[in-house]
């Protein structure tokens, strides 16, 4: 089989969820090694049970290349994995990003901003129209927006970025061919002809409940701001936002009334420093600094270098730091750090406010 076939077989591997096939790659290097290991290598290298060794055999039996790219086609759904050039650029710098991905439609247009928004399900009449209008709003100013399609906020958010310009996704806790939940059947195909849905499992994955808080990563990842619109003091949409943290994303929050139990979370987010939203020109006034574009490589450098440049701005915020944090946490060598480091203050994305300490620029 080709390398892309075997991406394809083990994306067919149920039981493989995303930190157990993490752990198979960086023990094996490659899922060619995976595939052609025997039990015992499996069991101890791996880490892998009976069961799932017997399993992992018997996918190998009954998996077919053509037919499983056959059935793909059949439902209109696209697959790309880590080694595709298509693949989402934004994704690249996280070591927890997905191995691969099936989509319907297209996938996020990577010179365009991104904005995930996030809140509560049984969000209020204001968390509704906030999110129409501001997705609304974002959109017609050729923001994409990207969501997780739940009800609620997610609901709105779709229908307000529909009324506008911009491509919009979803990204579900289910497979591409599924609608959840089952309402949103009418989102789903508007979302499906404007902009795309997503997923990280494979077609006929079920909404199983641990799905969701994995592909918070993703909407996360996707996105360049994520925006959080009625969330309780311990709501799952916070999952979201520890994620964007992680990702050093900046997160921002629309205020609600002191007490109310929807807006706690989004109190509590400005409270802890995130930015506060009234109306789109707050958000349209951050996205300026959203210089993701830039940091695609102009002609001059070696394309080859550009995830690399990807990965050391994604470890930059507001907050300076050490350029010997910045080899640790990289594992870039220092004299191509420092040459890095200066391509992106040339650029104005990033300052050095004090002796080798830097950051991006607010």
């Amino acid at each position: 089989m080709s390398d892309r076939e075997y991406w394809l077989w083990i994306s067919s591997v149920e039981f493989l969820y995303f930190e157990k096939l993490k752990k198979l790659i960086e023990q094996f290097k490659s899922v060619k090694n995976i595939y052609c290991a025997n039990k015992k290598q499996l069991m101890i290298k791996g880490g892998l049970s009976d069961k799932e060794i017997t399993s992992l055999d018997e996918s190998k039996k009954r998996f077919s290349p053509e037919q499983y790219i056959k059935n793909l086609e059949k439902n209109n759904i696209q697959f790309v994995c880590i080694e595709d050039k298509n693949y989402p650029k934004r994704l690249f710098p996280y070591n927890h990003k997905p191995y691969f991905l099936f989509y319907k439609g297209k996938l996020p247009d990577d010179s365009l901003p991104i904005v995930a928004m996030v809140g509560a399900r049984a969000c209020s009449g204001y968390g509704r129209n906030m999110a129409k209008s501001l997705a609304r709003g974002l959109s017609e100013n050729n923001v994409q927006i990207i969501s997780g399609m739940a009800r609620g906020i997610d609901t709105y958010s779709g229908l307000g970025a529909l009324e506008g310009k911009a491509p919009a996704f979803a990204v579900l806790g289910c497979g591409a061919d599924i609608c959840y939940p089952t309402e949103n059947i009418e989102l789903y195909e508007d979302i499906l002809n404007n902009g795309g849905i997503i997923s990280e499992y494979p077609p006929g994955s079920p909404p199983l409940a641990w799905h969701f808080p994995q592909r918070n990563r993703i909407i996360s990842g996707l996105s360049d701001k994520v925006i959080v619109i009625e969330a309780k003091e311990k709501s799952g949409s916070l999952i979201t936002v520890e994620w964007a943290l992680e990702q050093g994303k900046d997160i921002l929050a629309v205020p609600g009334r002191a007490g109310d139990r929807l807006s706690d979370g989004c109190n509590r987010l400005i409270k802890n420093g995130a930015g506060m939203v009234t109306c789109v020109e707050d958000i349209l006034e951050e996205l300026k600094y959203v210089v993701f574009n830039k940091l695609y490589l102009n002609d001059a450098v070696e394309k080859t270098l550009e995830k690399d440049f990807l990965l050391l701005y994604s470890e930059l915020s507001l907050q300076p730091k050490n350029i010997y944090e910045l080899i640790e946490t990289t594992g870039l060598k220092y004299e191509r750090l420092v040459e890095m480091l200066l391509q992106l203050q040339l650029r104005g994305l990033i300052e050095q406010p004090s002796y080798n300490c830097y950051s991006r620029l607010n």
